[in-house]
């Protein structure tokens, strides 16, 4: 558990140009979004600055303190003073949060070199259990979580092993349920067991999945690490769903290890599906493919914080989104760098919604410091954040996930205004995001002051001849955009960016092709041949039609595609 715009943009406008009428229907979620919402906190976060009180405490229902450690057979603080400041601290945010729960992690890629001994014989796990008890009293928390890498074979270097793990891992769990429910008798309160288990065949049949899952509250699944530095190839952190383009071993996804646990037998409602907050950067990688699956010199895991400080600002790397895996990843400077952002986040919780798990989760809450990627997931996970958008409305999903990736806003507090329209100069300012907001002074328009929020959008993009005004020198910035200005917009904008292929349709099988003014009729034929506009129901263009927020919100993934293929 260690191991931790540009084109976005642009496809949201695109997206704006498709039907009026939409036919497709996403399917309604299948989960209610009620359950867990778990997030790791790690001991050495604080001395990096990211304090327990820090944390977005109101979006999780159980926050993890990691790593205890077993010493001697016995749980036992890490570093006991620096624990025990943190662990007051985080006991501070459940006071102001009643419903939120603090449980002590223990174990770990580095320290489960105990748990082997601890569960071999039933002396040691009652001492074991009794221990655990003793350190919630100590320090008011409200159960235990172990995180045990690995039972009978895997982990870190010195991590002792039995054949007998197996059986014995489902034991210690008994007994732990036991002392723990002893204690809960005695003071009122129901005390928290959860695991944290791996989403691969090999984990599965190192334990007993069915009886571990009846003696714990939850079983938190660490969907990630599906690749990573101990491979050969650079491949995907935490693919949603599998990649058939590449080696067979690399086919595995978070979507699958769901699977394997459900067909096992273990209770849906039992899983609480965790979602990495960090990504893996591999250096020395080749170009070939966009690096995917190239050999690589060396790997490490980078937080969220940083792919996004300092890595998706730089010109110097290349966006690319892989549509059947559903996740991001760049590439420049010979880089290779596998990552999760809020969209496919979001499209974590949706699943983990729509299949009936029990919760969501994350590892580690420090690498997220805004809350950003957390709040995709949560808003997610509970079926969307706007009133006047039904959680079985087709576009409800696609809502999410956009506002989610910080495309689109909401119009105000809760609400999202699907069947709004988007202004002239909404249009120029999300342009304008899309270039870096170059800076430029002055207006050309009489209309367009350079104290608005869209003025120095409009101001640079008339310069670069991406817009153009009225002839009577306005630019008439609250005028809801047709899809025919649109279409010459950003046909201009994509001409700047090199990405024109020269494919051209035909507009003379549209009853309505007359329609379209005499400056919109090549970009209108460029976005029919690159299929981003297309005919409504009744067989019309409508170049003078209004485009649906919520139908730019579905169709924002589909055009992803087509920009990477530039």
């Amino acid at each position: 558990m260690r191991k931790t715009r540009r084109f976005i943009l642009l496809a949201l406008l695109f997206a704006l140009l498709l039907p009026l009428t939409d036919t497709g229907r996403a399917s309604a979620a299948g989960g209610s979004g009620t359950g867990e919402v778990v997030g790791y906190y790690a001991s050495w976060a604080a001395a990096q600055g990211h304090t327990p009180d820090k944390l977005p405490a109101e979006r999780f229902t159980q926050i993890n303190y990691a790593f205890a450690k077993i010493e001697d057979g016995r749980a036992a603080l890490g570093n006991p003073a620096r624990d025990a400041e943190n662990l007051r601290e985080l006991a501070g945010l459940r006071r102001r949060n009643p419903d939120l729960k603090i449980v002590l992690s223990l174990g770990g890629w580095d320290d489960s070199t105990g748990f082997s001994g601890a569960a071999a014989s039933l002396e040691n796990r009652k001492a074991f259990s009794q221990s655990c008890v003793d350190l919630l009293l100590a320090h008011d928390l409200d159960g235990v979580d172990l995180d045990w890498e690995y039972p009978v074979s895997g982990g870190a270097p010195g991590t002792a092993h039995l054949p007998q793990d197996k059986q014995n891992f489902t034991l210690l769990l008994r007994e732990l349920r036991q002392a723990l429910d002893r204690q809960g008798r005695r003071d009122g309160k129901s005390y928290v067991l959860s695991i944290a288990g791996a989403v691969n065949g090999g984990y599965l049949n190192c334990i007993e999945p069915r009886e571990v899952a009846e003696a714990v509250d939850h079983i938190f699944l660490m969907a990630y690490d599906l690749q990573g530095p101990w491979d050969a190839y650079a491949g995907f952190n935490a693919p949603l769903h599998a990649p058939t383009d590449g080696p067979p071993r690399y086919h595995s996804s978070v979507d699958s290890g769901v699977s394997a646990w459900l067909a096992q037998g273990v209770p849906a409602e039992k899983l609480v599906l965790g979602m990495p907050l960090y990504g893996y950067i591999y250096q020395g990688v080749s170009s070939r493919n966009g690096g995917l699956y190239q050999p690589f010199e060396s790997a490490k895991s980078v937080p969220w914080d940083r792919v996004k400080d300092e890595y998706l600002s730089r010109s110097a790397y290349r966006r690319f989104r892989h549509q059947e895996a559903e996740v991001p990843y760049l590439y420049g400077n010979r880089a290779f760098l596998s990552y999760d952002d809020p969209a496919s986040i979001a499209a974590k919780a949706d699943l983990a919604r729509r299949r009936g798990l029990g919760g969501v989760g994350f590892w580690e809450l420090s690498q997220d410091r805004d809350g950003e990627l957390v709040q995709s997931a949560w808003s997610a996970w509970h079926g969307g954040r706007f009133q006047d958008v039904p959680q079985d409305a087709w576009y409800a999903g696609a809502v999410e996930r956009v506002c989610a990736a910080g495309l689109m806003k909401g119009t105000g507090p809760g609400t999202f205004s699907p069947g709004g329209t988007v202004t002239r100069g909404q249009t120029a300012a999300i342009l304008h995001r899309l270039a870096g907001e170059p800076v430029v002074r002055g207006s050309s328009f009489s209309d367009v002051s350079t104290s608005a929020y869209y003025g120095g959008a409009v101001a640079w993009a008339a310069r670069r001849g991406i817009v153009e005004g009225f002839p009577d020198g306005t630019f008439r910035p609250d005028l809801p955009v047709s899809r025919q200005q649109l279409a010459a917009i950003l046909w201009r904008y994509a001409k700047l960016e090199q990405a024109d292929s020269g494919a051209r349709a035909a507009l003379q099988g549209f009853p309505d092709a007359g329609e379209v003014g005499g400056y919109a009729r090549e970009p209108m034929r460029w976005a029919l041949a690159e299929g981003i506009l297309q005919g409504t129901k009744d067989g019309t263009l409508q170049p003078q039609g209004r485009a649906a927020r919520g139908q730019a919100a579905v169709l924002l993934e589909r055009f992803q595609s087509l920009l990477e293929a530039e």
